[in-house]
């Protein structure tokens, strides 16, 4: 098997699956801390809002938000979906160094620094 079929059969494709693996786990991350931080922010606004009117039902929803944002921050955090992307993404780069490699033997190792120097 030539390496250019070994790359286009076996290393490309394992590359945009863990390439769209790193996408999908860092939305849901960074969905999860958005929403985490928007809970936060109404907490302080329905304080303020409590300042100037104040009604009892402002302090529990802004309880409501205290608890629904650390239930976030912890699905996120006990679910690990930040280092699950982070290890897709370091295993797609891997896969590309291999790729360089790969390609660098192919061509008697010309220009491998440069295509390498960016994975180290």
């Amino acid at each position: 098997m030539s390496a250019d079929d070994y790359i286009t059969s076996q290393v490309d494709p394992c590359i945009r699956k863990y390439e769209d693996l790193f996408r999908k786990y860092h939305k849901i991350h960074m969905g999860l801390m958005i929403a985490c931080f928007s809970c936060f922010i109404g907490v302080i606004i329905l304080n303020v809002v409590y300042i100037i009117v104040p009604v009892i039902w402002l302090i529990l929803s802004s309880i409501v938000c205290t608890l629904g944002g650390l239930f976030l921050f912890f699905f996120d955090s006990l679910n690990g979906y930040l280092e699950k992307s982070l290890d897709y993404k370091r295993k797609a780069e891997c896969l590309g160094y291999e790729k360089s490699l790969y390609k660098a033997k192919e061509n008697g190792f010309k220009g491998f620094a440069y295509r390498c120097e960016r994975y180290m």
